[in-house]
């Protein structure tokens, strides 16, 4: 299948490489080696294989993936997904993914001092954070700011980058995506095809800035029952979760299950539970405007007492006053 948009309008007898699509699950054109991909994971949660190790991620989650990118998904539970299809020469008819990956755009990181041993990842960091001065050529031509947005987006030194969201990060992607559901579909005038242009390149300009990133989803697992156990943990997080019903769910003994949490986690399973909970609990505290009872169910407390209790032994503070000081900081 092509994955583009052919125009609607009136006189307007062309495609562009570009191509939307929302389902129940994933799409089955993740594998596609012509596009770059990004995804926003808005429900549920999906287990992936890297390198014999697994990494779980739970929504909202979105992540970006190139025409080399191998992504194994071993496991989902109630993903519902949104999936943007793009050529690169959505921005610049010369960023060919040939062009792209000849290095020939790389010249901005020729402003890193000499002899500095550094990624292309680590130099993007730097260029992004204002640790160095950009060259000549960065500033006076706009090509190599575009270069820039792409290479943040899939840089040479990784072909998949997985970004946890806030609510507010949520939104905005979901607003990006969904405008550029309604261009692809509605074609309204003939400026659609400049105004995806532009949402997508305000959807790449979030992922170099790396306003995505979360302290939740960074580890990755070696053995499979812990993320599977983890995995059911964020699927159930408000319901009654204990020790008896976890052997009972997943046919494991106590022994086996709490020496796997221990090697792999460093704590056992239902102290590991406690930390998703009081993540969870930190999460909704500064971004939503939850109340403090609805956050205390939705973490599995029925007794909001008893959650602010276990919350001030994990953070120092009353869910009232960390969410106090949040807002004071925002």
């Amino acid at each position: 299948m092509d994955l583009v948009t052919k125009s609607k309008r009136p006189g307007m007898d062309c495609s562009i490489d570009v191509f939307y699509e929302a389902k129940t699950g994933f799409s089955e054109y993740l594998d596609d080696k012509t596009t770059y991909k990004i995804v926003l994971v808005e429900q549920g949660s999906f287990v992936v294989e890297e390198d014999g190790q697994y990494r779980l991620l739970v929504s909202p989650v979105a992540f970006a993936t190139n025409e080399k990118a191998e992504l194994k998904i071993v496991s989902e539970s109630g993903v519902k997904s949104r999936t943007l299809y793009f050529k690169p020469t959505i921005l610049r008819d010369e960023f060919t993914i040939e062009n792209l990956n000849s290095g020939k755009y790389d010249r901005f990181f020729s402003a890193l001092p000499d002899g500095e041993e550094l990624s292309a990842q680590e130099k993007l960091e730097k260029l992004v954070q204002g640790d160095v001065k950009f060259d000549e050529c960065f500033t006076k031509e706009m090509i190599y700011q575009d270069a820039l947005l792409l290479s943040g987006f899939c840089g040479k030194d990784r072909d998949i980058a997985f970004y946890t969201l806030t609510n507010e990060a949520n939104d905005a992607l979901r607003r990006f995506l969904g405008s550029i559901r309604y261009e692809v579909n509605e074609q309204p005038d003939n400026f659609w095809i400049l105004r995806i242009r532009h949402f997508i390149e305000e959807i790449l300009f979030f992922a170099v800035a790396d306003f995505y990133r979360d302290f939740r989803q960074d580890e990755i697992y070696r053995n499979p029952l812990v993320v599977k156990v983890i995995q059911y943990f964020w699927a159930n997080m408000g319901e009654e979760i204990t020790l008896a019903s976890l052997l009972k769910e997943f046919s494991v003994n106590k022994n086996i299950l709490n020496d796997a949490f221990n090697k792999e986690v460093g704590m056992p399973c239902m102290s590991y539970l406690e930390n998703v909970r009081m993540a969870r609990a930190r999460s909704d505290l500064q971004y939503s405007d939850l109340t403090i009872s609805e956050i205390s169910l939705l973490c599995g407390y029925s007794d909001t007492n008893y959650f602010s209790k276990v919350f001030k032994k994990h953070t120092g503070l009353s869910p009232s006053d960390f969410q106090k000081n949040m807002k004071d900081l925002c």
